[in-house]
């Protein structure tokens, strides 16, 4: 697995990861882009990119992955269907990721940013992985965070079993000091061409738009996640999980879900889990190494918020 990070320099020393430095900005149709040269990606590999941009409220952006004459195009903030899918199929997309279906030879990754000014206020993370590896479960211990509960169960019935991701997102900001209503975050990441609430570049760009530095990171173990809970940083994470693999999740089995880790011990991982029936039943414990498998075996996507 390789991550790149880019970001301005107040943003690259407060973020809990290390970050290589700032991206090279260029005029492009419509705003600004930067490219990015990527290692060469083997078959069944995904890349995940990420964009947060502080003080640009709603600011759309999209991304391109290209080889020789093939490219490949994400929408992920757009209000319109993006086009139809490409005809080169060595790379098929996903809304927020790429998915390798043949070996690349060193491609190239454009982000495109539909702004007036250069970015100034940014982080730009590139995730690439496996799409699905055996996950190490680790041994490290953290502290256990107080996040405050919240199930979306409290949401109207047409909503309330769609909305894991952005009363996810409400928690975290809660937890951070931010006061906001769970139908204003839910109206925010929602992805209007599918009519999904779920986007991982919407909910980092709900984050960043309230004014905490965000990002989607793909991680392969879970003692990676110990830094930044030792720093005090909830992490959410996206899992799937069959029927009863999962002891101590609200739900019996999912083929998707949002769930916020609050800390690890040695035999459990500490999670609010927004599928609860109320607030009281939001905060659980999972074994440790059935959510490793749920989180990481695929994918292993988690947004990683921070306050300036």
């Amino acid at each position: 697995m390789q991550t790149l990070r880019f970001a301005s320099s107040q943003l690259a020393a407060r973020y809990p990861l290390a970050v290589s430095g700032g991206a090279v900005w260029s005029r492009s149709e419509g705003g600004w882009s930067t490219s990015i040269a990527l290692p060469s990606l083997p078959n069944d590999h995904i890349v995940v990119p990420s964009f947060a941009l502080l003080g640009a409220p709603g600011t759309d952006f999209s991304v391109e992955l290209s080889q020789g004459d093939a490219a490949w195009r994400l929408t992920p903030t757009s209000r319109v269907a993006s086009d139809a899918a490409p005809a080169d199929p060595r790379v098929t997309t996903h809304i927020d990721y790429f998915h390798c279906r043949a070996d690349l030879d060193t491609p190239t990754l454009t982000v495109s940013v539909a702004t007036a000014q250069m970015p100034q206020h940014y982080l730009l993370t590139v995730s690439c992985r496996e799409f699905g590896r055996t996950p190490a479960s680790g041994a490290t211990t953290t502290r256990r965070i107080v996040v405050p509960p919240i199930s979306q169960m409290t949401a109207p019935r047409m909503l309330r079993y769609r909305i894991c991701s952005p009363t996810s997102v409400l928690m975290v900001l809660n937890y951070h000091g931010i006061d906001a209503s769970l139908a204003d975050v839910a109206r925010d990441c929602l992805h209007r061409p599918s009519g999904m609430f779920g986007v991982w570049p919407l909910a980092i760009r709900t984050a960043a738009d309230a004014g905490l530095m965000a990002a989607v990171e793909c991680l392969t173990e879970l003692d990676a996640a110990a830094p930044i809970l030792e720093r005090g940083l909830p992490i959410v994470a996206s899992i799937r999980f069959a029927s009863g693999a999962l002891p101590g999740a609200a739900l019996d089995s999912t083929e998707g879900h949002l769930v916020v880790v609050t800390g690890l011990d040695r035999d459990w991982v500490y999670v609010n889990d927004p599928a609860a029936k109320d607030a009281s039943a939001v905060p659980r414990q999972c074994p440790r190494a059935a959510f490793a498998a749920a989180w990481l075996s695929e994918r292993g996507a988690a947004y990683i918020v921070s306050p300036l």
